[in-house]
């Protein structure tokens, strides 16, 4: 059915406008498609399925409310069906207040969890949250952690931000949050 929908609003658009070129036409059949079968995983309970399309959703997020609050919906599934990268996401919606009300406490919550999970992006963003002491006390050494933990796993905004913050420790308080480091990814994510 969303298939036949979305195919009618083609030839419709098709037929009042001669702008669409053939290969655009193309593209746009193509994502109808995989739109639909990501739907149907996604109702299925696939947690990538479920982040997935919770992104296609929010990719206007100037467009129609019921698109970002479906596509939170989504995210929030996925989330809780153990996506990581889900978590990121209603992280920094949560951090910047776009498509749900701002929150620095749910946006920890969301980081932690996906860090906690070995998700760079994670490890990131909640490096960047103890660097500048949002909803957490400022503390460079957790930043430090964080950012190196995500460093690791090939992340170069980390590696970036983690060696501006080396630049800014004393000698002892980097050789701590080096230790810490490598006890923190001897531990095995959650």
């Amino acid at each position: 059915l969303l298939v036949g929908l979305l195919i009618l609003m083609f030839v419709l658009i098709g037929n009042s406008s001669s702008s669409f070129s053939s290969q655009s036409s193309a593209a746009f059949l193509i994502n109808a498609e995989n739109n639909s079968a990501r739907m149907k995983a996604a109702e299925k309970g696939d947690p990538q399925a479920q982040f997935e399309l919770g992104q296609s959703l929010l990719q206007n997020m100037e467009g129609n409310p019921d698109d970002t609050a479906m596509g939170v919906l989504w995210l929030r599934k996925a989330a809780s069906n153990g996506n990581s990268s889900a978590m990121v996401a209603l992280g920094r919606l949560s951090k910047n207040g776009m498509g749900v009300l701002q929150s620095y406490a749910q946006a920890l919550e969301w980081m932690q969890a996906s860090a906690n999970k070995g998700n760079p992006e994670g490890m990131l963003e909640l490096g960047r949250l103890y660097r500048d002491g949002v909803a957490v006390p400022k503390d460079t050494v957790q930043a430090y952690i964080w950012l190196n933990r995500s460093a690791a796993l090939h992340n170069r905004a980390a590696a970036q931000e983690r060696d501006l913050i080396a630049n800014g420790l004393n000698a002892d308080k980097l050789k701590e949050a080096q230790s810490l480091s490598v006890s923190a990814s001897k531990a095995k994510p959650q």
